[in-house]
């Protein structure tokens, strides 16, 4: 019986071991997808971003009207 407690220790030990090393490497890479993010807000401002999307609202805008004016 003795050795029946210290294989089930053990057994559950390995377990725990192995559940707290993935716990640790997924919210590790949670943090570093994090600090990527945070670093692209950084470089990327609000008036950059109008300046890119104003060709896309235009073609939007002529897509729109020719779709309202077949209608």
């Amino acid at each position: 019986m003795e050795k029946m407690n210290e294989v089930m220790l053990a057994i559950t030990s390995g377990l725990v071991a192995i559940g707290i090393w993935i716990f640790k490497r997924l919210f590790k890479s949670i943090d570093i997808a994090h600090e990527r993010i945070d670093k692209l807000e950084d470089a990327v401002d609000r008036k950059y971003l109008e300046t890119q999307l104003a060709p896309i609202r235009a073609d939007l805008h002529i897509i729109t009207q020719h779709l309202l004016d077949r209608k």
